[in-house]
């Protein structure tokens, strides 16, 4: 996903895809290891799965606080 041209909904998305990964790592890494060309195009190596988790939510949470801050 490329970060810039990324709306704050597509990015949402892509968090909570992430979060799911997440939670299946945690819970049933098996499951997440069979499942990860679902959330990651190139089925990369874990490390690299969490560095994508990282910055797409970093971005949204900064995107998201922005938007905050405007409304406010």
């Amino acid at each position: 996903m490329n970060l810039a041209d990324a709306s704050l909904d597509d990015l949402a998305r892509r968090v909570a895809e992430l979060e799911e990964w997440a939670r299946l790592v945690e819970d049933d890494p098996d499951t997440a290891a069979t499942l990860g060309h679902r959330f990651f195009q190139e089925g990369a190596p874990a490390d690299i799965d969490w560095d994508d988790y990282h910055r797409v939510r970093s971005e949204y949470d900064r995107r998201a606080a922005e938007e905050f801050d405007l409304g406010q």
